[in-house]
C-alpha cells in the first residue's frame, strides 16, 4: 500500500494543487471571518491509500472522485482569487 494525494478544484482532479500564490493562501482566523467580503476558491486534498500498482492516468474522472470518497484525510485549502480588483492567481 502506498499513500497518494489529490487535489480536486472545481470539476478536476490532479496530482498537483493549483498554482495559486501562496500569499492568497486564507490561514488564520481573521482571514475566514472576512471571507464574505472576498472571492475565495476552495481546493480540496484528499490523502488516499491505494495499492502499490496505482496508476493515476489510467482512471477516468468518475473513477477519481470515487477514489476520493474514501479518502482517509481531506483537507480544504482557500485562496483569495480577487483583491481590490486585481487578479492573484
Amino acid at each position: 500500500m502506498k499513500t497518494i494525494r489529490l487535489y480536486k478544484f472545481k470539476d478536476s482532479i490532479s496530482r498537483k494543487i493549483p498554482l495559486f500564490n501562496k500569499e492568497s493562501s486564507l490561514s488564520t482566523l481573521n482571514d475566514f471571518m472576512q471571507t464574505d467580503l472576498m472571492d475565495v476558491e476552495i481546493v480540496t486534498e484528499y490523502i488516499i491509500n491505494t495499492t502499490d500498482d496505482y496508476i493515476f492516468e489510467d482512471l477516468s474522472n468518475t473513477e477519481l472522485l470515487q477514489l476520493c470518497a474514501v479518502a482517509r484525510e481531506t483537507i480544504e485549502h482557500y485562496f483569495v482569487t480577487t483583491n481590490n480588483d486585481y487578479d492573484l492567481i
